[in-house]
């Protein structure tokens, strides 16, 4: 290539380069455009207090409905004539996860490792926690397990170093994955989000991220020490109760379980081998908790009051199930394609309650006795099945 040429190519070049980066703003500080057809959006999950619906999607959009109320005079419509209403949201990433935790604090998790906080009722947020803030507890955290593995080398005998070397192997490998993924950026999503009450909560999401906070989401800490998750494995659902009952739903077939708020964990092996989305616990008249998993491929997996192992459920779907709640003494799922699926009142089968199909869904909320799905092209309702 000639000198010409070539200046002229690096200049194009340049001036692109140039474009680029004066154009790009990070997701992170970008806040959510107000669209017209925010209800139209991919919505990926949905979550309802009393009539007050919170819909959580694509590019920072929130959208929120009184069911109670109607309609109101500004808003956007969604696919079906109803009116609802765009919070103002200081972040562009996509939006994973949403918990009302009472009538006016609720928050939501997403892309991009973040964590939004609203104190009227989702009408406006705040970002209290972010990726970046994220990775910068997990690479310290892995550092000091490498270090604190190295001391322990150095100070045993060559025949126990023998033993060691795979752990501290292991454990450097983390900590240059951990300072990898902090280079390119707040990439790992957080995935739900479930609070006790107004100051202690938890996020969950991809690589075995576990933030609890004590503070209202003002401050938080990584614990994933406390759980048994060597493999950096996903945590795709968080479920709690008022009992202390805490259960994430991971990849590879794992439900967590804790019965201390968080303190102390067990991992409890299903014999399955995909993912599981969340759970549902349903009540026996002791009060014990009877568990259920659901996930990929229409795989749902019972673990009864006081059993020791899960055990199967024969579904009637094979599409993934992507929400579950629980509805009086039955657990019900909803599929990607919105068919439902319900347990009978033993919990010991499962068998379709409806079959009408639609665009893809992504969550369910129930306010009274209609459903609230999210999914792809907004919101959409159904009648409970009786």
């Amino acid at each position: 290539m000639s000198k010409p040429l070539l200046r002229a190519t690096l200049l194009a070049f340049g001036l692109c380069a140039s474009q680029y980066s004066y154009a790009f703003k990070d997701p992170l500080e970008l806040p959510a455009i107000q669209a017209p057809k925010a209800a139209k959006a991919l919505l990926l999950n949905v979550t309802s207090y009393g009539d007050t619906v919170l819909m959580v999607g694509e590019r920072g959009i929130i959208l929120k409905r009184d069911f109670a109320v109607g309609d109101v005079a500004q808003g956007v419509k969604d696919n079906e004539g109803k009116v609802w209403t765009q919070a103002k949201v200081p972040v562009s990433v996509n939006l994973t996860g949403v918990q009302f935790v009472n009538e006016p604090l609720a928050f939501v998790v997403g892309h991009d490792g973040v964590v939004l906080k609203s104190t009227d009722a989702g009408a406006t947020w705040a970002k209290v926690f972010d990726g970046i803030k994220a990775n910068e507890q997990v690479v310290a955290a892995a550092k000091k397990k490498m270090e604190d593995m190295q001391s322990r080398y150095d100070a045993a005998s060559p025949a126990d170093q023998d033993k060691m070397n795979e752990a501290l192997e292991a454990a450097t490998f983390a900590f240059e994955d951990a300072e990898a993924g902090a280079r390119f950026g707040p990439a790992r999503p957080m995935l739900d989000v479930w609070f006790k009450d107004s100051n202690t909560g938890w996020v969950v999401g991809s690589y075995g991220q576990i933030f609890e906070t004590n503070d209202s989401g003002s401050t938080w800490t990584l614990i994933a020490n406390r759980l048994d998750n060597p493999d950096f494995r996903h945590y795709n659902g968080l479920y709690g109760d008022e009992t202390g009952l805490l259960l994430i739903a991971g990849e590879a077939g794992r439900v967590y379980i804790s019965n201390d708020f968080g303190v102390n964990w067990t991992r409890s092996e299903t014999g399955y081998n995909g993912h599981f989305y969340g759970t549902v616990v349903l009540r026996n008249e002791q009060g014990q908790p009877i568990v259920f998993a659901y996930g990929f491929g229409g795989n749902v997996y019972r673990l009864g009051a006081g059993a020791a192992a899960w055990w199967q459920l024969k579904s009637p779907s094979k599409e993934s199930f992507v929400q579950g709640l629980s509805v009086g003494k039955a657990a019900m799922f909803v599929d990607q394609k919105g068919r439902l699926i319900s347990t009978d009142e033993s919990g010991t089968t499962l068998r379709m309650v409806s079959a009408e199909e639609g665009k893809p869904v992504t969550g369910m909320a129930l306010v009274n006795n209609t459903l609230v799905l999210s999914g792809q092209n907004g919101p959409r309702t159904l009648a409970l099945p009786r």
